[in-house]
């Protein structure tokens, strides 16, 4: 059985991780896998929704696995913080879709992606300080970025289980959503059209490379038949 699985929702590619028997924890394998799918996602869909089988979204690293050998553990530290700044400059969206509790460094996952989407009764816990680590994939930077310095220190420390209310209030979590509907969510036009949802993720880019890309996207857009279209209908009102 694949660690990980791959399916489209017309053009947003759709990563699940697939080892619900260990809560989707990540071992050499899946996160060879993911590495992989990541890097052609980001090339060719024109977003990624990432996704976990049963009740856990991720738990981070493999500790069974890796615990016992140090160099494995932190190859596999060091190939996730990678991918995980992939996503964090992907040139697409990158949606998070938390249905369990997202744990450890899955909750760095969630916290490194464009949107974070989440059901009502999903959970984050950051729990590496009970394992006297600090984030080793990147996570807590982009945690930060989500919710301020003061609170990711919070959360950081303490360790304590963040359900869905809290996380909406704090940033953490974007929309709240049940099963059903996302794929309404993902077949919207912005998500669907991987030149428009470029132009929409570069224009949030506050470096100077980003303000270049959102100004060259947006002028292709206004000059392309999707944008004359759109405001055809809009000045007829529909």
């Amino acid at each position: 059985m694949a660690s990980l699985l791959q399916e489209r929702m017309g053009n947003v590619v759709l990563l699940t991780f697939n080892r619900p028997d260990v809560r989707n924890a990540v071992d050499e394998e899946l996160s060879r896998s993911f590495a992989r799918a990541v890097r052609q996602a980001v090339n060719e869909a024109s977003a990624v929704c990432l996704r976990g089988s049963g009740p856990v979204f991720c738990s981070g690293g493999d500790l069974a696995a890796l615990a016992d050998d140090d160099d494995r553990a932190l190859a596999v530290m060091s190939e996730m913080r990678a991918t995980l700044t992939m996503l964090r400059n992907a040139p697409v969206p990158v949606i998070a879709y938390v249905e369990g509790l997202a744990v450890g460094g899955g909750a760095e996952i969630a916290a490194s992606a464009h949107l974070v989407c989440a059901t009502p009764g999903a959970a984050f816990q950051f729990v590496q300080a009970k394992l006297g680590l600090s984030p080793g994939w990147g996570g807590g930077a982009a945690l930060a970025e989500r919710v301020g310095q003061g609170c990711a220190l919070d959360l950081l420390l303490t360790a304590r289980r963040v359900g869905v209310a809290e996380a909406r209030n704090l940033g953490l979590v974007d929309r709240v959503l049940i099963p059903a509907e996302l794929p309404a969510y993902l077949h919207q036009q912005a998500f669907q059209d991987r030149r428009l949802a470029s132009a929409v993720t570069a224009s949030l880019r506050r470096d100077e490379d980003g303000l270049d890309k959102a100004r060259r996207e947006f002028e292709r857009l206004w000059r392309g038949p999707g944008h004359r279209e759109s405001v055809r209908r809009f000045l007829r009102g529909k």
